[in-house]
């Protein structure tokens, strides 16, 4: 009995064939992927060099049209004189900063001392202080303490022309000795004030109006 096998020699073929065209299908895959990632990114990037142009051209158009309006206020702006200058230099150099005078005040004062009372009057400052004594310290070297520092302060004395002691007074409160005094300050002649009088009292820890200027 003869038996007899067929025997295929195309089917290895088919299967090389096979994966040959799967691998050009996934390398085409893959190609057009990266195609379309190249695409989006160009398309990305063109968009948002638009869109700095367009800032720069917004920029630009506000910058002109500043530049214009300057243009114009120097076109007509009005001429100063001489004599406009000089009164505004003479009134800037008269004027008298009450803020900062206040604010040397509050840093030149002592430990255990505080202003109490502050009125402005007839080209008159008066401050009121209090104090809390120490058994080993007299009250007169304090007051003269406070006196010489704010007298030695360019901020606070350079627009008064005198200083001096007004009055002072010394209680013992539960076996605590306090010394309240008061100071004149003469303002120099021609100093601008800005205001006639003002006053300020100070209650606990802030001053509940300020002198203006």
């Amino acid at each position: 009995m003869i038996t007899m096998f067929t025997i295929n020699l195309n089917k290895g073929e088919d299967i090389a064939e096979r994966e040959l065209r799967w691998r050009k299908r996934r390398e085409i895959i893959t190609l057009t992927i990266l195609v379309l990632f190249v695409a989006v990114l160009t398309l990305i990037n063109v968009q948002q060099y638009q869109n700095i142009e367009e800032i720069v051209t917004t920029k630009n158009i506000t910058i002109n049209d500043i530049q214009r309006q300057l243009d114009s206020l120097e076109k007509t702006g009005k001429d100063i004189s001489k004599e406009d200058i000089l009164a505004l230099a003479k009134l800037e150099k008269e004027r008298v900063l009450w803020t900062k005078k206040l604010l040397a005040v509050g840093e030149l004062l002592p430990e255990e001392m505080a202003i109490t009372y502050m009125e402005f009057k007839n080209q008159l400052l008066l401050l009121r202080f209090i104090s809390v004594i120490k058994k080993d310290e007299k009250e007169f070297d304090r007051v003269k303490e406070m006196i010489d520092k704010l007298r030695n302060s360019p901020m606070f004395f350079h627009d008064f022309s005198e200083m001096r002691l007004k009055e002072q007074h010394q209680t013992e409160i539960e076996e605590q000795t306090i010394l309240s005094f008061s100071v004149i300050c003469n303002l120099q002649r021609g100093a601008a004030t800005g205001r006639s009088s003002a006053r300020s009292r100070r209650s606990g820890s802030g001053i509940d109006r300020t002198l203006g200027g």
